[in-house]
């Protein structure tokens, strides 16, 4: 009982650290690992098995990926060209940003997505004249659900399916279909929460002049290494798809493509790898040593053995109370801790319950991704499209955003609970 509740307290600090916004949660991670070994909760020799390597290796070769698209001007140009194509038709315009953003986070981290949208979002807006806040939370929520749909697509779902032995077509063919209802749902809740505001055609101010529009191509920056990487975007993609076929772990096959971008891309290339969020790459080590503390004190083991009791071992029941939990603890939470934490439970739950893995796997992904959309904090994407809205001018205050973010996350989460319950409770 002492250990689990000393693991408990950890992990509690190390969450009131970050929350507290005085300490980065790099540091607050990291602070929680040191205790957990100089407490005895795990030995030195163990720290290095409880850190998913996989799930690290996965993230930096995508990182590398992104990166150079990012760096070639690619991501500015889609989204020109999106305006061009929508003429400044707001409910066009809201179609395709929503599309973008959802597409984009299926294979790549959502906080990429919104840091070259959200300033691309406060330019578009200026030109075709609306507010930004509809579009940049269709931005937001679109991004969290479409990182639901595949294993890359957010780092909850990276540490599920390496943690879980499951691969990248497991992840398309499990959550995929569902989290394109949900982005449909969702897309249809706001247009209904704005309709009358920010997307009805022919408002008092008329839209920008096609003249005013920037040509796309402008904003390509290096066009050969935007060939390049998307070359071997799509490489990299179809090896993670052929993941069962192919046999090498999917790690290898990111960091294969991130390693063809370096030595293909050109000199600016080894900068490249300075601009790594290295950030990320430490938190989630260190979050890994965080969680294997409560792993080894029998915290997990509890948790999954209540959660079997409380639904009896019925699946229907298990996947809606995990899935709510999940959304739930994600609304306050970083739902990346959140989802390392709740990946041995789930596995220890499916072996003393008998019910199947996959479908507890699916619904971990789509709350702890979903319901992340519901508050500024809930997941990093939101933070970070919100701030750099705020440097762009643009203050949305806690209260406007949870009174328009949350009815639409509930109704998002509502729809795939009907979907898991449909689909995998018969």
């Amino acid at each position: 009982m002492s250990q689990a509740l000393l693991a408990v307290g950890i992990l509690v600090a190390v969450y009131a650290m970050i929350l507290s916004n005085r300490v980065h949660r790099t540091v607050a991670v990291l602070v929680g690992a040191v205790l957990v070994v100089g407490t005895g909760l795990l030995r030195p020799d163990q720290v290095i098995d409880h850190i998913h390597w996989e799930a690290l290796a996965l993230i930096f070769g995508m990182f590398i990926l992104v990166g150079a698209l990012a760096k070639s001007g690619f991501f500015r140009w889609l989204g020109l060209e999106a305006l061009r194509r929508t003429r400044g038709d707001p409910r066009r315009f809201l179609i395709v940003v929503s599309t973008l953003s959802a597409l984009l986070a299926a294979f790549m981290d959502s906080i990429t997505v919104l840091v070259f949208l959200a300033p691309l979002l406060l330019e578009v807006c200026r030109l075709i004249r609306r507010p930004v806040f509809p579009f940049l939370l269709a931005a937001i929520t679109s991004a969290n659900i479409g990182g639901s749909a595949t294993m890359v697509g957010d780092p909850p779902n990276v540490i599920i399916g390496t943690a879980l032995g499951l691969s990248f077509t497991d992840f398309v063919s499990g959550v995929g279909p569902i989290s394109m209802l949900a982005f449909a749902a969702n897309l249809l809740a706001l247009y209904l929460l704005f309709r009358r505001t920010a997307f009805r055609r022919g408002s008092v101010e008329a839209p920008a002049e096609a003249a005013e529009t920037p040509d796309p191509w402008s904003a390509v920056r290096n066009i050969r290494l935007m060939h390049i990487a998307l070359v071997v975007f799509a490489f990299t993609v179809a090896l993670l798809v052929l993941h069962q076929v192919l046999g090498p772990p999917v790690a290898f096959m990111a960091v294969l493509g991130g390693t063809l971008v370096l030595a293909l891309g050109g000199r600016e290339m080894p900068r490249l790898i300075e601009e790594i969020d290295w950030h990320t790459l430490v938190f989630l080590a260190g979050l890994f040593v965080v969680v294997g503390g409560l792993e080894a004190a029998g915290v997990l083991r509890d948790i999954a053995t209540w959660l079997g009791g409380v639904t009896g071992g019925n699946l229907m029941l298990s996947m809606t109370l995990l899935l709510w939990t999940s959304a739930a603890f994600s609304l306050i939470l970083d739902n990346v801790p959140f989802a390392a934490a709740m990946v041995p439970v789930i596995a220890e739950l499916s072996a003393s319950t008998g019910m199947s893995l996959r479908p507890l796997a699916w619904t971990l992904a789509l709350g702890a991704d979903i319901g992340g959309s519901g508050t500024p904090i809930g997941a990093t994407a939101n933070v970070v499209g919100l701030g750099l809205a705020e440097r762009g001018g643009v203050h949305v205050s806690w209260r406007e955003y949870v009174r328009h973010a949350l009815p639409v996350t509930v109704v998002a989460v509502a729809v795939s609970n009907v979907l898991l319950v449909l689909v995998y409770s018969g």
